[in-house]
């Protein structure tokens, strides 16, 4: 049989979801929903939206809700997650599989979101690609079981699905708190409308700091620094370089306590990263924040990044390759600054909530990997 002997055509999710439209819309005061995209499963996120977010080109969202199932067409294409009681929304990487109404005696949708996944993966990558078109799926051939044998598989399953998807529950409710707008109901105040070039100041990056040129300083004797870019995360860390010059001027090394990193473009764009006690220097992709010398206020940079995330990314543009305006940011920006211990209270509660997240996502691993080795014995 083919797919469109038994689903609808697969609804993709939308184009334009960038996180300046995300944080545009999100003091619209219609709640969040969660926002799914290529992932290996869409159970688990780091995003929630407005549901009257609208992309960049001024379109509104696609809202899912209903019985189906969503399937990741890049990234990690082929991945599939059943959905029943859920109201969701997806970016252009994923799409939702809904059943026709002449099928439902056909197939178990959780069925086939389990025992169907290999095949789609496997089918994703034939054409040496890792992305699964809808011509592709609507081309192919497959074989199901009868619906009473699919019944019966996936109630044997059910005791481990459900901790999976009570876990996942648990999960999401602490992702949102992580990611929600702290509105920041701080009893004792600094300061309130300061100007953040009052308080902070900025480094910008080294042009030319490249792969190229870091591997031409290999043989320059003393103390290495890390070379930071606008990817935050430590596996993408481009390199170390010693003291040395770069178009004619000293590089300049971090040699502040406390700072903010802050992707100037690139997939991170707007981006930061809370960096404590590092000696490190910058390519021109990125920007570091930090207090300034003499600033008569106590602020800790990490709160800042929590707090006043929805502003630092209001100033992120909207082209394809966008970037951070930090002159706009700069000159525009006004914050309320809360006692030191009202800032750092804040900190512990996030701090708490990204370690227990963690401690879910390990657990769910291996329930997972126990779940499939189930599915496969069937």
């Amino acid at each position: 049989m083919k797919f469109l002997d038994l689903f609808n055509p697969i609804e993709k999710g939308s184009h334009g979801f960038t996180d300046e439209a995300i944080y545009a819309a999100i003091n619209n005061g219609d709640g969040t929903i969660p926002m799914y995209g290529g992932n290996n499963q869409h159970s688990i996120t780091d995003r929630y939206v407005s549901p009257s977010t609208q992309s960049v080109d001024g379109q509104k969202i696609k809202v899912f809700s209903g019985e189906g199932i969503v399937i990741s067409l890049d990234g990690s294409a082929g991945c599939m997650t059943y959905k029943k009681e859920e109201t969701f929304t997806l970016n252009h990487h994923a799409g939702f599989i809904t059943l026709k109404q002449e099928a439902k005696d056909k197939v178990n949708l959780l069925f086939f979101s389990y025992f169907m996944q290999s095949h789609y993966k496997a089918l994703s990558v034939s054409d040496g690609t890792k992305t699964l078109s809808l011509g592709q799926i609507y081309s192919d051939e497959f074989d199901l079981p009868d619906k009473d044998v699919q019944d019966r598989i996936v109630n044997s399953l059910r005791p481990n699905i459900e901790k999976c998807l009570a876990l996942s529950e648990v999960h999401n409710r602490i992702a949102n708190l992580i990611n929600k707008e702290y509105l920041g109901r701080y009893t004792t105040y600094q300061d309130k409308n300061v100007k953040i070039s009052d308080c902070l100041g900025y480094v910008s990056g080294h042009s030319g700091l490249t792969e190229e040129f870091i591997y031409s300083t290999m043989l320059i004797p003393g103390e290495r620094y890390k070379v930071k870019s606008s990817s935050t995360l430590e596996e993408t860390l481009i390199g170390y370089v010693p003291k040395c010059k770069i178009n004619g001027k000293e590089i300049y090394i971090n040699d502040k306590y406390e700072t903010l990193l802050i992707a100037r473009n690139g997939t991170y764009v707007g981006q930061t990263e809370y960096l404590v006690g590092q000696k490190y220097t910058i390519n021109d992709h990125a920007y570091i924040l930090f207090v300034k010398d003499g600033c008569p206020y106590k602020i800790n940079l990490k709160w800042f990044s929590i707090q006043y995330k929805p502003e630092i990314m209001n100033y992120t543009s909207s082209s394809a390759n966008g970037t951070w305006n930090m002159t706009g940011f700069f000159k525009n920006v006004v914050i309320d600054i809360p006692s030191i211990e009202e800032q750092i209270a804040l900190v512990n509660m996030y701090e708490r909530a990204e370690t227990l997240s963690l401690r879910i996502s390990e657990v769910q691993k291996k329930l997972k990997n126990l779940l499939n080795k189930e599915i496969q014995s069937q």
